[in-house]
């Protein structure tokens, strides 16, 4: 039986905010956006009328880019990257809530992919499972782990935007061609001897990436391995990291590459993209170049995960349904099994 997450409780009861969303100002329309503590942020598509999410006609493709929950250093503000740190009991929360609504708004998909790290595995395999999908096929590369941190991995941000001062850390973090400073062999978070990497070899497996560095690994995958999918009319279902599907998001709606630091992916929240015969972004384009639509809205929250819970609850009715032998199967079905083997038509059926 599936399990009601904390959060959606929490949510139902006192409306807090959905998780990783902005709060949106009053006025602004469905496909605009908004700064949040200097950085843009794309809203979502607001209230869902019947019908927006249906299946996309012939000709169009559909891909849908989901961050992975709130992971534990998320939750710290430590510098992530490659080391392969869990989810958060937020975000593990968080993951169930994408699933349900993926479910809700009847999404489906043919295949998924995701990285090496367990809090985007981890999302996936719960995104999966809420929504009855995960039969289907998985695909998980190196290429879409996030970006690699160097020599800050493990690190609080705090302490070293206090050490190394916001100007020099900025240009670390959001600058498209700075790369950190490269991690060495005797770093307590190397993964050189993680044989999860073994076959990238020393000239490949990364030390420390700026933003281009990642996009030059993730967009093989894309062209190579996501790209043929959609063309072959695969519904396609991406669980990665907060650089990964920036990278992505900047290569579909060719946003410059100046204006990407500008881009924030929530955590969580799937970014629905409908894309025509040649992968071009089919939708209106925000100030910034954004055309992808978040399923959620933070001003639906409430109805989004009240209406979360009633999908858990119906599903719970479901399989805890009896099923009567005597109702469910004719009396002609069990005479002719009898007849065929032999046997006295049981009392139940007389």
């Amino acid at each position: 039986m599936l399990r009601t997450p904390r959060t959606l409780c929490r949510v139902a009861v006192v409306g807090a905010r959905a998780p990783g969303l902005p709060r949106r100002s009053r006025g602004l329309s469905s496909a605009s956006s908004q700064p949040v503590n200097g950085t843009h942020v794309v809203n979502g598509c607001g209230p869902h009328p019947s019908g927006e999410w249906d299946e996309p006609p012939p000709g169009r493709h559909r891909l849908v880019l989901l961050r992975h929950g709130e992971s534990e250093w998320n939750a710290s503000k430590r510098f992530s990257g490659w080391v392969d740190v869990d989810l958060s009991e937020k975000g593990r929360e968080e993951a169930i809530q994408a699933g349900l609504m993926l479910k809700r708004h009847g999404f489906e998909f043919d295949e998924a992919h995701t990285s090496f790290l367990k809090r985007a595995v981890r999302t996936l395999w719960s995104v999966l499972h809420s929504c009855d999908q995960h039969w289907i096929d998985v695909k998980r590369s190196w290429r879409l782990n996030e970006r690699h941190y160097g020599a800050l991995q493990g690190m609080s941000k705090e302490e070293v935007k206090r050490q190394m001062g916001e100007e020099l850390l900025q240009k670390f973090r959001r600058g498209f061609d700075q790369p950190p400073i490269a991690m060495r062999e005797d770093h307590p978070f190397w993964t050189g001897r993680d044989r999860r990497y073994h076959q990238l070899g020393p000239d490949v497996h990364p030390t420390g990436e700026s933003l281009r560095m990642c996009q030059q690994r993730v967009l093989p995958y894309w062209q190579d391995t996501i790209a043929p999918s959609l063309r072959r009319g695969h519904r396609v279902l991406v669980a990665a990291h907060n650089n990964v599907l920036r990278c992505l998001v900047q290569h579909v709606d060719k946003i410059p590459v100046e204006r990407i630091r500008e881009i924030e992916v929530p955590t969580a929240v799937p970014i629905v993209y409908d894309l025509d015969d040649e992968l071009n972004p089919i939708g209106e384009a925000d100030a910034v170049g954004f055309t992808g639509r978040f399923l959620i809205d933070a001003g639906a929250r409430d109805a989004e995960y009240i209406a979360n819970l009633e999908c858990v609850d119906a599903r719970n009715k479901l399989y805890s349904r009896h099923v009567d032998p005597v109702a469910a199967l004719r009396r002609d079905d069990i005479a002719s099994q009898c007849e065929k083997h032999g046997l006295d038509m049981p009392k139940a059926w007389q």
